[in-house]
C-alpha cells in the first residue's frame, strides 16, 4: 500500500508524506478520532447503474470506500472471485525468482521460454509520466529484499 503514497492514481484520501498510507487516524489527523478509518474516494470513468459499472469517459463518478484497506480488499476480491481464467503473479516472485517464475508462466500458458533469459535493469514503467523515477531491477532488489527499507515509509502503528 505504500506505493499508493507515491502514485495514488485516481484515489483521494487524506494522507501526508509523514503519515502514509494513513489507514487510520492518529493524533495529527484533525477532525478524526485516533483509530478512526480514513475514507477514500476513487474517481472512475464509468457510470454505476446498480452494481454494474458501464464505461462512460464523460462521467467522473466518485465511489466512496471506508478506507484504503476496503478499496484494496474489494479490488482484489473482484480478481480472486472472477469466473474467467486468470493468472496472478506476485511481484516478489518475479523479482527474486524471475527465471523460474517466467518458466512456470510459460508452461501454464502453453508457451516456451526463450533459450537465454535476460533481466531488464531499467524501470519497466519508463522515465516519463506519472511513474517517472520508478525503481529499476537493482533498486527494487535492494528495497524489497531488505525489510527495514521495505517498511521505511510505513508508521509503526500502521504496520502492527
Amino acid at each position: 500500500m505504500a506505493s499508493m503514497c507515491r502514485h495514488s492514481y485516481e484515489a483521494r484520501w487524506r494522507h501526508y508524506p509523514e503519515h502514509c498510507p494513513n489507514l487510520v487516524a492518529n493524533r495529527f489527523d484533525k477532525g478524526k478520532e485516533v483509530g478512526e478509518t480514513i475514507p477514500v474516494f476513487v474517481k472512475f470513468a464509468t457510470q454505476h447503474i446498480g452494481d454494474e459499472p458501464t464505461p462512460d469517459p464523460k462521467n467522473r463518478t466518485f465511489i466512496h470506500y471506508d478506507s484504503l484497506l476496503e478499496l484494496w480488499n474489494r479490488w482484489y476480491t473482484e480478481w480472486t472471485a472472477a469466473e474467467f481464467p486468470r493468472l496472478m503473479v506476485r511481484f516478489e516472485d518475479l523479482l527474486f525468482h524471475a527465471e523460474e517464475t517466467i518458466s512456470q508462466i510459460c508452461d501454464c500458458a502453453g508457451g516456451q521460454m526463450r533459450p537465454r533469459f535476460r533481466y531488464v535493469e531499467d524501470s519497466a514503467k519508463g522515465d516519463t509520466g506519472p511513474h517517472a523515477g520508478s525503481a529499476g531491477f537493482l533498486a527494487s532488489l535492494v528495497t524489497y529484499g531488505n525489510s527495514t527499507k521495505r517498511m521505511k515509509d510505513i508508521l509503526t502503528d500502521e504496520a502492527d
